[in-house]
C-alpha cells in the first residue's frame, strides 16, 4: 500500500478550512441582511407591505354654500358619479376600456386622450374613466363586479348654480384649477383636477368656502380589488363655510327682469346707510354651471367670443360716461364754491351756449328760458351747466368728483373692479401738453361728458351719499362667513356737503320726479315719493346710454338705486321707469307679478323731443 503524500493531506485541511470560512462569511451576510431587514429598515418595509395592502383615497370637501340675506341658498353641491380605476400604467387602463366598450357604448379613443392628459397631472390618483355616470352605468357596474372587480362607483360633490343665470357676475363660478394656481398654493391642500372659484363670490372667498379634506382607507388585494374600507384609518372631510350675502333674492330676481328686455346694461340697488348691496345686476348673462362640470371648449369660445360680452361683469367692470347723472356733483361744486346765487336766474337758454368758436348744444334744441340753478338740475338744462363751466375751475369739478368716490374703486369687497377716470389739469397738461387745451374741456365734463368715466357701483354711492346726509359709504356684497367676524366698514364725510347744500340737492332730486317740467318725470309714482336724476351719455359705438340714478322714499331713504342701460337712448325714456317699476314692487306698492316693463318710452316735451 502506497504511502499517503503529507502534502496531500496539508491541502485537503487547507480546503476544509476555507469551506468553513466561506460558509461562515455567507450565513454572516444572510443574518446580517436579515438583521438589516427585520430591525434598521422594519419601519420602512412595513409601512411598504402596509401600503400594498392598503389604499388611501382623498375626499374633497364640499364647498361651502352661498347664501341671500334671508338664508336662501343660491348656490349649493349636488352628487354627481363617476366610475373609477386604479392604474399602474396606460396598458391596464386599455384593457380594462377595450373590455367595458363590449357592454357599454363608450368611445374609447376619447377615453385614452383624455387619460393622457390625466395621467401626467394625477400620477397615482384613480382614474375617472367615465364621468358622471347615469344610473344605468352605476348598476351595470355593481351587478358586474366579477367581471370588472378594479372599476367602482366614486360619489363625489358638484358645484350647482340653483337659479342657472340669476347673478351669474356677482356669485362667479368655479373652474379646474390651473397649473399656475397650483405652483403658487402648493402647500395648501390643492391637487391637479381640483375644482376653485375663478370670479365673483366664489374667487374671493376661495379660503373659506373650499373646506378641508377627509380621506378613505381601503384594504385591496394583490389585483387591486376593494375588500372593504377601513373606518378607524379613515377621516371624514370637513364642509367648506357657508357665504351669507347681502343681496335680496327677490330684489336682484326683479332687477334683473326690468332690465333685461334692454339686452345690456347693469344696475345696482344699495342700502344708503351702510351700503349693504341689495341687487346687482350685469347683463347679458351667462350659466355659472356650465362652467361647474368641466365647459366644452366649444361653449368657452363661444361666450368669450360673443359681441354681447356675456362673461364681462358691467356693474363692476364696465365704466360709462355719466352723463347729466354727473349734475349732481356739478351742483356741489357751484355750491361749495359759491360759484353762483342758486336763486338767480344766470341764463336765458336757447338751445345753444356760444362759447369762443364753438358751439355747444343743449339737449332741447328750443331751449329751456329763463334758467337759475334749480330748474337746470330738474330740467337737466345742458346751457346752465355750460354758462358755469366757463368760470368753474377743472380741479374744483374733480375734487368734488373725487369726495363723492369717483376716479377710484369703491372698495367693494369683490375683485377687479374698475376706478373710472376723474381728469383734472394734471391730466390735461399730459395728455394735450401744458397750456394746450381750453376751458371748453371744462364745459363737456359738467355736464357728465369729455373723459369722465364712472362705473354703476360708484354712481350708486353718489345716490346714497346724498340720500344718507352727505356720507360716503363703502359698499359690500358679503354680509357673514360662517366662524368668522364680520369686517369693519369705513364711511367718511363729505366735505362742505353742509345742510344747506345738501337740502338744496336733495330737493332738486325730488323735483327731478316730481317737478311737471322733471326729466324723470316718467318714472313718477302717486303718493310715494323718489329722488333722482337721469342722464344720457353719449356713445361714440352707438346709441345713447340710458342712466338714472336715484334713492327712495324721497322723505325717508333707505335704498339707493343706479340704472344704465347700453344703446337704450334717454334717461327718461328708460332707466327711469325701470327704477319706478322697481320701487312699486320692492316696497309692496303693487304685487310683483303686476310689474309691467317696457310700457313707459319717454316723455316728450312740445317739439316732440324726449326729455333726458
Amino acid at each position: 500500500m502506497a504511502k499517503r503524500d503529507p502534502r496531500d493531506e496539508h491541502r485537503g485541511k487547507d480546503r476544509i478550512r476555507n469551506l468553513v470560512i466561506l460558509v461562515v462569511l455567507v450565513f454572516s451576510v444572510l443574518i446580517g441582511r436579515l438583521f438589516y431587514l427585520q430591525h434598521v429598515k422594519h419601519e420602512y418595509y412595513s409601512q411598504y407591505a402596509e401600503e400594498n395592502q392598503l389604499h388611501r383615497e382623498r375626499i374633497v370637501a364640499p364647498r361651502g354654500l352661498i347664501k341671500d340675506r334671508n338664508g336662501t341658498p343660491l348656490v349649493d353641491n349636488v352628487p354627481s358619479f363617476d366610475i373609477v380605476l386604479p392604474w399602474r400604467n396606460k396598458g391596464a387602463i386599455r384593457d380594462v376600456v377595450s373590455d367595458l366598450c363590449v357592454y357599454l357604448p363608450l368611445d374609447s379613443a376619447r377615453i385614452f386622450l383624455r387619460f393622457d392628459a390625466w395621467a401626467k397631472k394625477n400620477v397615482g390618483a384613480p382614474f375617472p374613466v367615465i364621468q358622471d355616470a347615469n344610473k344605468f352605468v352605476i348598476s351595470f357596474v355593481r351587478e358586474n363586479v366579477d367581471l370588472f372587480p378594479q372599476l367602482r362607483v366614486e360619489k363625489r360633490a358638484t358645484r350647482r348654480y340653483r337659479f342657472g343665470e340669476f347673478a351669474a357676475h356677482l356669485l362667479g363660478y368655479v373652474g379646474e384649477a390651473s397649473d399656475e394656481f397650483l405652483t403658487e398654493n402648493r402647500n395648501r391642500g390643492y391637487y391637479p383636477g381640483d375644482m376653485v372659484g375663478k370670479t365673483g363670490i366664489e374667487s374671493v372667498c376661495e379660503d373659506y368656502l373650499k373646506g378641508e379634506d377627509g380621506q378613505r382607507v381601503v384594504a385591496v388585494n394583490a389585483s387591486g380589488t376593494v375588500l372593504g374600507d377601513l373606518p378607524h384609518l379613515s377621516r371624514p372631510p370637513k364642509p367648506g363655510s357657508d357665504v351669507v350675502l347681502t343681496i335680496d333674492a327677490g330684489a336682484q330676481d326683479l332687477l334683473e327682469k326690468l332690465v333685461a328686455p334692454w339686452g345690456a346694461g347693469a344696475a345696482v340697488v344699495m342700502d344708503v346707510h351702510d351700503g349693504a348691496v341689495r341687487a346687482a345686476v350685469s347683463l347679458p348673462q351667462f350659466d355659472p354651471n356650465s362652467f361647474a362640470r368641466g365647459i366644452p371648449q366649444a361653449e368657452w369660445d363661444r361666450l368669450y367670443g360673443a359681441k354681447e360680452k356675456p362673461l364681462f361683469n358691467r356693474f363692476l367692470r364696465a365704466t360709462y360716461p355719466p352723463g347729466s347723472t354727473l349734475k349732481v356733483v356739478s351742483v356741489y361744486t357751484i355750491l361749495a364754491n359759491r360759484l353762483v346765487d342758486p336763486r338767480e336766474a344766470l341764463v336765458y337758454c336757447t338751445g345753444a351756449h356760444r362759447f369762443g368758436n364753438r358751439v355747444f348744444k343743449c339737449w332741447k334744441p328750443e331751449g329751456h328760458g329763463y334758467m337759475n340753478l334749480y330748474g337746470g338740475l330738474v330740467q337737466s338744462c345742458d346751457s346752465y351747466f355750460f354758462e358755469v363751466g366757463e368760470v368753474m375751475n377743472v380741479d374744483d369739478l374733480a375734487d368734488a368728483a373725487r369726495a363723492f368716490g369717483l376716479g377710484e374703486p369703491t372698495g367693494v369687497d369683490l375683485s377687479n373692479e374698475a376706478r373710472g377716470l376723474v381728469p383734472d389739469r394734471s391730466y390735461y397738461n399730459r395728455r394735450y401738453g401744458k397750456g394746450k387745451w381750453t376751458q371748453g374741456l371744462v364745459l363737456n365734463n359738467i355736464i357728465g361728458q369729455g373723459e369722465y368715466l364712472a362705473t354703476v357701483l360708484q354712481m350708486c354711492r353718489v345716490a346714497a351719499a346724498v340720500a344718507n346726509g352727505g356720507r360716503l359709504v363703502q359698499p359690500h356684497v358679503i354680509e357673514s362667513i360662517e366662524g368668522e367676524e364680520a369686517g369693519v366698514l369705513t364711511t367718511k364725510n363729505i366735505r362742505n356737503f353742509g345742510p344747506r347744500t345738501l337740502d338744496f340737492v336733495r330737493r332738486a332730486m325730488l323735483g327731478v320726479i316730481q317737478d311737471r317740467h322733471g326729466t324723470a318725470r316718467s318714472g313718477k309714482i302717486a303718493g310715494f315719493k323718489t329722488a333722482g336724476k337721469t342722464g344720457t351719455a353719449q356713445n361714440p359705438h352707438g346709441e345713447d346710454h340710458s342712466w338714472f340714478i336715484g334713492y327712495a322714499p324721497a322723505d325717508d331713504p333707505q335704498i339707493a338705486v343706479s340704472i344704465v342701460v347700453e344703446n337704450a337712448g334717454h334717461g327718461s325714456a328708460v332707466a327711469s321707469p325701470i327704477s319706478r317699476d322697481f320701487y312699486l314692487s320692492y316696497f309692496d306698492l303693487i304685487p310683483p307679478d303686476s310689474v309691467v316693463t317696457q310700457q313707459t318710452v319717454g316723455v316728450r316735451s312740445s317739439t316732440g323731443r324726449e326729455d333726458r
